[in-house]
């Protein structure tokens, strides 16, 4: 005779792979949040970096500190440049910002990879962070 026996899942396999995949999700979890972390941690220090010089480009430029980080993003800087290799082609003036805007909230302010504004101070020319834990940077 022929066994009545059906092959399939019994509550005891779904148990385990529900274990196991709840496992896997509890080890992944807190590695990919720790990285994602680092890497907005990466991308606020490069923004820095890139806000630092363009206030140093605006200071030679200008003779001034910007009075704001908008007013950055709003003034064009006129740069000589020439336009390929040719020794023969003349100097062409470039109009870009001396800061371009990646990310603002609703007031206009220039926000890091965390989503909070950069705090600037006009008179020194200073700009750092004011997310917790990176306001040294």
């Amino acid at each position: 005779m022929g066994s009545t026996r059906e092959s399939g899942l019994t509550i005891l396999d779904a148990l385990i792979t529900l274990c196991l995949v709840g496992v896997l999700i509890g080890v992944v979890l807190p590695h990919y949040q720790r990285l994602a972390r680092d890497a907005q941690g990466v991308a606020l220090k490069t923004g820095l970096v890139n806000i630092r010089t363009s206030i140093r480009l605006f200071r030679i430029l200008n003779s001034r500190n910007p009075a704001s980080l908008q007013e950055m993003v709003q003034k064009k800087a006129m740069l000589p440049a020439r336009i390929g290799s040719d020794p023969y082609t003349g100097p062409h003036i470039l109009k870009e910002s001396y800061l371009m805007e990646y990310a603002v909230d609703r007031n206009g302010n220039i926000i890091d990879s965390f989503g909070n504004p950069f705090a600037y101070d006009a008179v020194s020319g200073e700009v750092r962070a004011t997310t917790k834990g990176y306001e040294a940077w």
